[in-house]
């Protein structure tokens, strides 16, 4: 979902003189002027450009309407009738004291913003100037709205952006030539860029609060508010109820007199953002006179608070750190402020004390275990019990035995390498000068530091971490990976490559906790970092007291009646795909790595031709998991823990997986599909959520309540997501989330999951999540309290739809066992029949309500059967092979069949023939050999392994003669019998 650009401007013309007569006209008698005088008398005195005809009545009564949006005439409706106004500026024009470009810009600005009639205008002319200005040529209007949708996520309606390149060209700003749009004259084009950005009152007050800080005052705190909800509500799609929140900061910032229109155009603020502005120039003046060193570029654009840190400090050194701490990102000067000169380097404090699991960890990481050897290892602890700080430790340990030693800790996010750099001297008191970091925009090396904390992304970036370690002859070298299962990608995963004597890897979910269920990525992390050789759960950090008791209610639902019929035919799509590809590919699927979709997407990224099973599966595995998503009752129950969160006065965040899924909190009456002229859904809307609300009943319902919410005053929404178009929104609301009496609701996507300090909450709701039980296990991480707050206990809802995909968490991971310390509850969401879907109860549920958990694996005994016993073990195969119809075995290669030797497997080969006339055989992880019969799988032995099969013909695969061509035949026949099906 897009933002949506400004409504257009039907009706102007660049025709000065058009501009004088109805000027002339508006201002004739000096008085108002009845509005159907005015109508008539312009519709006899102007005609048509190219004939001496009159405009009708109505098509005149349009074309004045675009000027009175200009602000050049204003409607006075406050008597009877409704008179006309000409713009205070109409006289000078009309005398020749102000040009067209400056009559009109003086009658937008006043009209616009001034009086607050369509602010949003100033952005849109911004923004079409820009567009023009980057494209550096004659571009052409579709090319200005493709454009600004690719920059800016912009939606149009049909009139697009008419009516603004129009305003451009009287300003002076463009030019057109022919049917493209050009810049006019330079002077023009800056001096209007400049005023567009003057007049942008919520530009003002975002770079204000950018500038000064989150709690800067002015603006008062529901100014604050209704800013962020005038965001929110736009970068959602939303369009008619903004208003209401841009009306508080305008309000707040512009004097009475100013919004009335009765100062001209001038932009009048209040008296207390003018004594707030002269407070920072005395502030300025002082440092000045004080400090010789310090001129006047060097302190412009610095709060107010740093200014008044710099008029304090006790030196004129201490002055120009102050100054230097300000700058953007972190800097030395910032760390320099962190050490302690009282202590040593490279220890703690005197009174800090590390938990007993971090000393036991780090002295685990140095002396190995029976699994694991020395100075390697994965530690996987639940978030929030100290994870960094045991780190600090092995490094502290091992810096400290040789001085000729170097570290690397490397990190995913920019926060986490700033949270890394301030732990490095704030709590092990490393010098400064011996810390470094790569990353945002900064490059250290060896050279300069001993520690250095890179980004990811940095290290790797023509493998910059290989040439610093070279350029100091490969010292003996510490790798410390943080959120190390971040770097199992193709680039990522080249951090791995680089000399390194010993290695430590972190995270709250590195690897899945036994062999036979990891990955390949899981494998690759193993083989690089070491095994898991510390663990600690949710459950032992409780008992431990590093994290208070918590509790989890898990809320089922049921789809709706027409929601569940959905699932079902797109259910049976999947599996239709997934037979057709096992016929295709199956001989593929085990050979390579992944789980089922990362398979399908290598195998179809490798393809010379068309894969429509591949296709289909994957588009209606999204559509499924798209509905269950968007089910009417996961709406229903957010709203109705939202409003609870209000009631109590709690804070909660709200976890979702995508950025669309978000919007659905904030402007989800969308009615972007709907044609303005019948009220119909437009063609070609059939992805918008205004369909739905035909498919579902009460599904609008529960969205209009959505909204009331959103509108009401006690309900103080924030976002935090990566596709902000500013990105200071996130700092503005991680800050205002974090104060008490602000924020009370953090509405997040899967930016916040991990790499983010985020203040603790009351309430955790995961409306939407994947079946990511890493996801899960961090989501849960950043709802809790720490351990200095164990009075106050932390809640985590998840939303699960009942009987779909997503009870695939319950069953991939036994968190009963992992949670077991915690209060555990399990509920059931059921709609009031007769008030609706947007009304329900949450019940306590049964215990044959509660979701599945992990059955235990079985795994026969291969003494205790004989072929052709029933299997009652998991199948998952590892290699197939087949029958043919001739009792030859053979396995499918991607030209065709590969004949393999019989020998050893006769029994297993005459018990399919005799039971199937052939078909499929599988190799199990357990290496049992298996078919599968039309009451399930039988045993046919056992193996020693999936590459027991070998060649018919030497190894070789058969040549390409007529005999070979017979005896292969083509993966495209008709499978001997269904079960090569499967």
């Amino acid at each position: 979902m897009g933002r949506r650009f400004p409504p257009p401007i039907i009706g102007v013309v660049v025709d000065e003189e058009r501009y004088r007569a109805i000027v002339k006209i508006a201002t004739t008698d000096g008085d108002d002027l009845p509005q159907s005088v005015f109508v008539e008398r312009c519709q006899s005195e102007i005609t048509k450009s190219n004939s001496d005809e009159q405009y009708s009545e109505s098509y005149m009564k349009r074309i004045l309407a675009a000027y009175a949006e200009l602000g050049v005439t204003t409607r006075d409706q406050s008597g009877e009738q409704t008179t006309i106004k000409p713009s205070p500026f109409a006289e000078n024009f009309l005398r020749g004291e102000l040009s067209l470009d400056e009559f009109i810009w003086k009658s937008l600005k006043r009209s616009w913003v001034a009086m607050g009639n369509r602010p949003e205008g100033i952005e849109a002319l911004d923004q079409v100037l820009r567009t023009i200005e980057k494209a550096n040529r004659g571009i052409k209007k579709g090319e200005i709205e493709s454009q600004l949708a690719n920059d800016h996520d912009y939606e149009f309606n049909d009139q697009g952006i008419r009516g603004y390149p129009e305003i451009l060209q009287i300003l002076g700003a463009i030019e057109k030539n022919d049917h493209t749009y050009d810049l006019g004259k330079s002077g023009q084009v800056d001096k209007y860029k400049r005023r567009f950005r003057n007049a942008d009152i919520f530009g003002k007050l975002e770079s204000r609060l950018n500038r000064e800080g989150a709690t800067v005052e002015p603006p008062r705190q529901s100014a604050k508010r209704d800013l962020m909800k005038y965001y929110m509500y736009r970068e959602a799609g939303g369009w008619q109820k903004r208003r209401q929140w841009y009306n508080t900061f305008w309000r707040d910032y512009l004097k009475s007199e100013t919004r009335k229109g009765q100062t001209g155009s001038d932009l009048r603020r209040k008296d207390k953002y003018r004594d707030f502005t002269n407070k920072k120039k005395e502030l300025r003046e002082q440092i000045r006179s004080r400090y010789s060193s310090l001129k006047n570029d060097s302190l412009s654009g610095l709060s107010a608070s740093v200014l008044e840190r710099i008029t304090t400090a006790e030196s004129e050194d201490e002055a120009k750190r102050i100054r230097v701490a300000a700058g953007s990102g972190i800097s030395r000067a910032d760390l320099q402020l962190l050490e302690d000169e009282s202590r040593g380097s490279y220890c703690f404090a005197n009174s800090f004390e590390l938990y007993d699991w971090q000393s036991e960890a780090a002295d685990m990481w140095f002396t190995g275990t029976s699994d694991q050897a020395p100075e390697q290892g994965i530690v996987q602890v639940v978030t929030g019990a100290g994870k960094t700080v045991m780190a600090l430790d092995i490094l502290r340990q091992w810096l400290t035995e040789n001085s000729d030693r170097i570290a690397t800790i490397v990190v995913p996010t920019n926060v986490l390498m700033r949270q890394w750099l301030t732990e490095l001297v704030s709590t092990l008191n490393i010098p400064v000068d011996e810390v470094g970091w790569a990353g945002g925009g900064h490059k250290d090396n060896f050279k300069e530091c001993r520690v250095l904390v890179t980004i990811v992304n940095s290290a790797v970036q023509n493998e910059y971490l290989r040439t610093a370690l070279r350029q100091v002859d490969n010292p003996e070298h510490l790798l410390i990976a943080d959120e190390c299962h971040r770097y199992t990608g193709d680039k990522f995963s080249n951090i791995f490559d680089y000399p390194r004597s010993a290695s430590l890897g972190l995270s709250a979910t590195a690897i899945s906790r036994t062999s036979d269920d990891r990955n390949t990525d899981d494998e690759h992390l193993v083989q690089e970092l070491g095994e898991i050789y510390y663990e600690l759960s949710y459950d032992e950090g409780i008992k431990r007291g590093l994290i208070p008791e918590f509790t989890i209610q898990y809320i089922g639902f049921d789809l709706a009646p027409q929601e569940k019929a959905q699932y079902d035919r797109l259910s049976q799509k999947v599996s239709d795909a997934v037979k057709d590809i096992r016929q295709q590919y199956g001989h593929r699927l085990n050979d390579l790595p992944g789980g089922f979709a990362r398979k399908l997407q290598i195998i179809r990224n490798e393809a010379d031709r068309p894969t429509p099973a591949i296709a289909d599966y994957f588009e209606s595995t999204q559509e499924r998991r798209e509905l269950v998503d968007n089910a009417a009752a996961r709406q229903a129950i957010t709203l109705k823990l939202l409003r609870n969160t209000i009631e109590n006065a709690d804070k909660a965040i709200v976890f979702q997986e995508r950025i669309e899924q978000l919007e659905q909190l904030i402007a989800p009456l969308d009615q972007r599909g709907i044609d303005a002229r019948t009220g119909e859904l437009a063609t070609g809307a059939e992805d918008y959520r205004a369909n739905l609300y035909n498919e579902f009943e009460g599904l609008k319902q529960v969205d209009q309540q959505i909204e009331e919410l959103f509108a009401d005053p006690d309900y103080w929404p924030v976002m935090y997501h990566s596709g902000h178009s500013r990105k200071t929104w996130n700092d503005l609301a991680m800050e205002w989330f974090r104060q008490d009496g602000m924020a009370d609701v953090m509405l997040s996507v899967k930016a916040l999951i991990e790499g983010v300090d985020v203040p603790s909450a009351d309430v955790g709701i995961v409306r939407v999540s994947s079946s990511s039980i890493r996801q899960r296990i961090q989501t849960l991480g950043r709802i809790l309290r720490t351990s200095d707050e164990t009075e106050e206990q932390s809640i985590l809802y998840v939303l699960y739809a009942k009987d779909t995909v997503d009870e695939r968490i319950f069953t991939q991971y036994d968190w009963q066992t992992e949670l077991a310390s915690a209060h555990v509850e399990h509920k059931i969401w059921e709609p009031d029949a007769e008030e609706g879907l947007a009304e329900g109860q949450i019940r306590d549920a049964d215990p044959e309500e509660y979701p599945p958990r992990p059955e235990p694996e079985i795994i026969p005994d291969p003494d205790n059967l004989d072929i052709g016993d029933p299997y009652e073990g998991q199948r998952d195969p590892i290699r197939q092979v087949s029958v043919d119809s001739r009792g030859q075995l053979f396995e499918h290669r991607d030209m065709g069949r590969r004949y393999l030797s019989s020998d050893g497997f006769e029994e297993a080969v005459d018990f399919v023939m005799q039971k199937k006339g052939g078909g499929t055989i599988f190799v199990n992880k357990h290496n049992h050999l298996l078919t599968v019969l039309p009451d399930g799988p039988v045993f046919l032995g056992t193996v020693e392994g999936p590459e027991v099969f070998e060649s018919k013909d030497s190894g070789e695969e058969s040549g390409n003669g007529l005999q070979d061509s017979l005896n292969r035949g083509s993966l495209t026949e008709e499978p001997d019998d269904f079960d090569e099906l499967f």
